[in-house]
Protein backbone atom coordinates (compact mmCIF):
# COMPACT_ATOMS: atom_id res chain seq x y z
CA UNK A 1 0.00 0.00 0.00
CA UNK A 2 1.11 3.44 -0.94
CA UNK A 3 0.05 6.35 1.47
CA UNK A 4 0.34 10.02 0.28
CA UNK A 5 0.43 13.04 2.47
CA UNK A 6 -0.64 16.17 0.85
CA UNK A 7 0.32 19.41 2.94
CA UNK A 8 -1.43 22.40 1.04
CA UNK A 9 0.37 25.94 2.51
CA UNK A 10 -0.01 29.45 1.97
CA UNK A 11 2.76 29.33 -0.45
CA UNK A 12 2.65 25.53 -2.34
CA UNK A 13 1.48 22.56 -1.57
CA UNK A 14 3.63 19.18 -1.11
CA UNK A 15 3.24 15.81 -2.15
CA UNK A 16 5.01 13.35 -0.59
CA UNK A 17 4.59 9.31 -1.01
CA UNK A 18 5.73 6.58 1.51
CA UNK A 19 5.87 2.97 1.22
CA UNK A 20 5.66 1.95 4.76
CA UNK A 21 7.95 4.36 6.63
CA UNK A 22 10.44 5.10 3.30
CA UNK A 23 9.60 7.96 0.98
CA UNK A 24 9.44 7.22 -2.53
CA UNK A 25 8.40 10.49 -4.13
CA UNK A 26 8.66 13.82 -3.46
CA UNK A 27 6.83 16.95 -5.38
CA UNK A 28 5.97 20.89 -4.94
CA UNK A 29 3.54 22.78 -6.93
CA UNK A 30 2.84 27.08 -6.04
CA UNK A 31 -0.27 27.29 -4.79
CA UNK A 32 -1.53 29.17 -7.90
CA UNK A 33 -0.46 26.43 -10.11
CA UNK A 34 -2.68 23.98 -8.57
CA UNK A 35 -5.08 22.01 -11.38
CA UNK A 36 -6.25 18.85 -12.39
CA UNK A 37 -3.85 18.56 -14.56
CA UNK A 38 -0.46 19.40 -12.56
CA UNK A 39 -1.73 16.72 -9.87
CA UNK A 40 -2.81 13.82 -12.07
CA UNK A 41 1.12 14.48 -12.95
CA UNK A 42 2.21 14.13 -10.05
CA UNK A 43 0.30 10.95 -9.43
CA UNK A 44 0.99 9.38 -12.57
CA UNK A 45 4.87 9.36 -12.03
CA UNK A 46 4.95 7.77 -7.77
CA UNK A 47 1.50 6.10 -8.12
CA UNK A 48 0.80 2.39 -10.23
CA UNK A 49 -3.33 1.93 -9.98
CA UNK A 50 -3.03 -1.55 -9.21
CA UNK A 51 -1.97 -0.66 -5.52
CA UNK A 52 -4.00 0.60 -3.01
CA UNK A 53 -3.50 4.12 -2.19
CA UNK A 54 -4.36 6.08 1.35
CA UNK A 55 -4.11 9.82 1.44
CA UNK A 56 -4.12 12.23 4.09
CA UNK A 57 -4.43 15.98 3.67
CA UNK A 58 -3.50 18.77 5.98
CA UNK A 59 -4.35 22.41 4.88
CA UNK A 60 -3.85 26.32 5.95
CA UNK A 61 -5.72 26.92 2.64
CA UNK A 62 -8.97 26.45 3.22
CA UNK A 63 -10.41 27.53 -0.53
CA UNK A 64 -8.26 24.62 -1.67
CA UNK A 65 -9.56 21.51 0.17
CA UNK A 66 -12.98 22.21 -2.01
CA UNK A 67 -10.73 20.92 -4.77
CA UNK A 68 -9.04 17.96 -3.86
CA UNK A 69 -12.05 16.70 -2.64
CA UNK A 70 -13.99 17.29 -5.97
CA UNK A 71 -10.43 15.79 -7.63
CA UNK A 72 -10.28 12.62 -5.42
CA UNK A 73 -13.92 11.95 -5.56
CA UNK A 74 -13.02 11.18 -9.17
CA UNK A 75 -10.35 9.22 -8.38
CA UNK A 76 -12.42 7.00 -6.46
CA UNK A 77 -9.03 6.65 -3.88
CA UNK A 78 -9.43 6.84 -0.07
CA UNK A 79 -8.75 9.93 1.84
CA UNK A 80 -8.85 12.14 5.41
CA UNK A 81 -8.29 15.47 5.87
CA UNK A 82 -6.82 15.58 9.20
CA UNK A 83 -9.19 18.48 10.60
CA UNK A 84 -11.61 15.31 10.39
CA UNK A 85 -9.70 12.88 12.56
CA UNK A 86 -7.34 14.81 14.30
CA UNK A 87 -9.37 13.98 17.59
CA UNK A 88 -7.65 10.83 17.06
CA UNK A 89 -4.91 12.11 18.87
CA UNK A 90 -6.10 12.92 22.27
CA UNK A 91 -3.99 16.04 23.08
CA UNK A 92 -3.57 18.32 25.93
CA UNK A 93 -2.61 21.98 24.60
CA UNK A 94 -2.37 25.78 26.83
CA UNK A 95 -3.90 27.24 23.70
CA UNK A 96 -6.55 28.81 24.64
CA UNK A 97 -8.64 27.72 21.41
CA UNK A 98 -7.49 24.81 20.24
CA UNK A 99 -9.97 25.22 16.66
CA UNK A 100 -6.91 28.21 15.71
CA UNK A 101 -4.02 26.06 15.48
CA UNK A 102 -2.68 25.18 12.01
CA UNK A 103 -2.95 21.83 10.83
CA UNK A 104 0.66 22.24 10.25
CA UNK A 105 1.83 22.93 13.70
CA UNK A 106 -0.17 20.04 15.52
CA UNK A 107 1.27 17.97 13.77
CA UNK A 108 4.71 18.71 13.95
CA UNK A 109 3.75 18.70 17.94
CA UNK A 110 2.45 15.50 17.56
CA UNK A 111 5.09 14.05 15.87
CA UNK A 112 7.80 15.42 17.98
CA UNK A 113 5.81 14.09 21.10
CA UNK A 114 5.74 10.35 19.31
CA UNK A 115 9.54 10.90 19.02
CA UNK A 116 10.86 12.61 22.04
CA UNK A 117 7.99 13.10 24.64
CA UNK A 118 8.80 16.15 25.88
CA UNK A 119 11.09 19.61 26.34
CA UNK A 120 11.22 20.34 22.04
CA UNK A 121 10.94 23.37 20.46
CA UNK A 122 9.68 23.16 16.67
CA UNK A 123 11.21 25.80 14.45
CA UNK A 124 9.44 25.70 11.15
CA UNK A 125 10.55 27.73 8.17
CA UNK A 126 7.75 28.04 5.72
CA UNK A 127 5.64 31.12 4.65
CA UNK A 128 5.38 32.17 8.28
CA UNK A 129 8.52 30.94 10.79
CA UNK A 130 6.68 29.08 13.23
CA UNK A 131 7.90 27.83 16.96
CA UNK A 132 6.34 25.48 18.85
CA UNK A 133 7.02 24.68 22.40
CA UNK A 134 6.29 20.80 23.78
CA UNK A 135 6.85 21.67 27.27
CA UNK A 136 9.00 19.35 30.06
CA UNK A 137 5.33 17.86 30.98
CA UNK A 138 4.77 16.75 27.09
CA UNK A 139 2.06 19.69 27.10
CA UNK A 140 1.55 21.68 23.84
CA UNK A 141 2.13 25.18 25.86
CA UNK A 142 2.09 27.22 23.07
CA UNK A 143 4.42 29.12 19.75
CA UNK A 144 5.58 32.26 17.88
CA UNK A 145 4.62 32.68 14.31
CA UNK A 146 6.99 35.34 12.78
CA UNK A 147 7.36 36.50 9.40
CA UNK A 148 8.47 33.69 6.93
CA UNK A 149 12.08 34.08 4.63
CA UNK A 150 10.54 34.19 1.52
CA UNK A 151 7.52 36.72 2.29
CA UNK A 152 9.75 38.70 4.16
CA UNK A 153 12.64 39.09 0.94
CA UNK A 154 9.44 39.72 -1.06
CA UNK A 155 8.26 42.28 0.91
CA UNK A 156 11.37 44.15 0.74
CA UNK A 157 11.84 43.84 -3.05
CA UNK A 158 8.15 45.30 -3.61
CA UNK A 159 8.10 47.82 -0.83
CA UNK A 160 11.45 49.54 -1.98
CA UNK A 161 12.17 51.65 -4.90
CA UNK A 162 15.57 49.96 -5.73
CA UNK A 163 16.81 47.12 -3.54
CA UNK A 164 16.80 43.79 -5.71
CA UNK A 165 14.72 40.75 -4.69
CA UNK A 166 17.91 38.25 -3.49
CA UNK A 167 18.39 34.35 -2.85
CA UNK A 168 18.30 33.82 0.53
CA UNK A 169 22.07 31.75 1.33
CA UNK A 170 24.94 31.13 4.23
CA UNK A 171 27.25 34.66 4.21
CA UNK A 172 30.73 34.18 5.71
CA UNK A 173 31.11 37.80 6.29
CA UNK A 174 28.41 39.65 8.34
CA UNK A 175 28.66 43.07 6.90
CA UNK A 176 28.33 42.64 2.95
CA UNK A 177 30.31 45.06 0.70
CA UNK A 178 27.40 45.28 -1.86
CA UNK A 179 23.47 46.17 -1.89
CA UNK A 180 23.14 42.43 -2.93
CA UNK A 181 25.48 40.85 0.26
CA UNK A 182 24.25 43.29 2.44
CA UNK A 183 20.67 42.04 2.16
CA UNK A 184 21.67 38.47 2.00
CA UNK A 185 23.95 38.95 5.42
CA UNK A 186 20.91 41.14 6.86
CA UNK A 187 18.21 37.83 6.28
CA UNK A 188 21.19 35.26 6.92
CA UNK A 189 22.43 36.30 10.31
CA UNK A 190 18.89 38.31 11.08
CA UNK A 191 16.85 35.03 11.35
CA UNK A 192 20.28 33.43 12.64
CA UNK A 193 20.34 35.72 15.46
CA UNK A 194 16.39 35.53 15.83
CA UNK A 195 15.68 32.18 16.18
CA UNK A 196 18.69 31.91 18.28
CA UNK A 197 17.57 34.99 20.63
CA UNK A 198 13.98 33.27 20.54
CA UNK A 199 14.64 29.83 21.52
CA UNK A 200 16.90 31.48 24.77
CA UNK A 201 13.74 33.39 25.72
CA UNK A 202 11.26 30.31 25.76
CA UNK A 203 13.90 28.73 27.78
CA UNK A 204 14.21 31.06 30.45
CA UNK A 205 10.77 31.75 30.71
CA UNK A 206 9.81 28.14 30.32
CA UNK A 207 12.97 27.11 33.18
CA UNK A 208 13.70 24.21 30.60
CA UNK A 209 16.76 22.68 28.12
CA UNK A 210 14.81 22.35 24.97
CA UNK A 211 15.82 19.74 22.08
CA UNK A 212 15.67 21.74 18.62
CA UNK A 213 13.75 20.80 15.52
CA UNK A 214 14.18 22.42 12.61
CA UNK A 215 11.83 21.64 9.41
CA UNK A 216 11.13 23.61 6.22
CA UNK A 217 12.47 24.56 3.09
CA UNK A 218 14.89 26.66 4.63
CA UNK A 219 16.10 24.64 7.87
CA UNK A 220 19.41 23.16 6.05
CA UNK A 221 20.72 26.59 6.18
CA UNK A 222 20.91 26.94 9.75
CA UNK A 223 22.95 23.33 10.44
CA UNK A 224 25.74 24.09 12.89
CA UNK A 225 24.55 27.65 13.72
CA UNK A 226 21.84 26.57 16.71
CA UNK A 227 22.94 24.81 19.82
CA UNK A 228 20.94 21.96 21.24
CA UNK A 229 19.47 21.13 17.71
CA UNK A 230 18.63 17.31 17.81
CA UNK A 231 16.97 16.94 13.98
CA UNK A 232 17.07 18.87 10.59
CA UNK A 233 14.60 17.25 8.69
CA UNK A 234 12.70 18.81 5.57
CA UNK A 235 10.23 16.49 5.40
CA UNK A 236 9.05 16.40 9.47
CA UNK A 237 5.92 17.17 8.76
CA UNK A 238 4.92 14.80 5.97
CA UNK A 239 6.35 12.31 8.08
CA UNK A 240 4.21 13.16 10.96
CA UNK A 241 1.41 13.37 8.54
CA UNK A 242 2.53 9.80 7.63
CA UNK A 243 2.65 8.19 11.07
CA UNK A 244 -0.46 9.86 12.42
CA UNK A 245 -2.40 8.08 9.08
CA UNK A 246 -0.84 4.80 9.96
CA UNK A 247 -1.05 4.56 13.52
CA UNK A 248 -4.47 6.15 14.73
CA UNK A 249 -6.43 5.27 11.01
CA UNK A 250 -5.06 1.96 11.33
CA UNK A 251 -3.35 1.08 8.04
Amino acid sequence: MICLTIDIGNTSTSFCFFLENKIIGFSRIPIEKISERSVKKILKKFWKKHLTLKIIISSVVPKINDFFRKFLNKLNVEYFFFQQVKDNFNFHTNIINKSTIGDDRLINVFYAKELYVRSVVIVDFGTATTFDVLDKFGVYDGGLITPGIQMSLLALKQKTAKLPLVNFKNTKNVVGYTTEQAIQSGFFWGYVSMVDGLIKKIEKEKSTKFKIILTGGYSKHFQKLLKNVLLIDEFFTSKGLNFFLRKYLKL
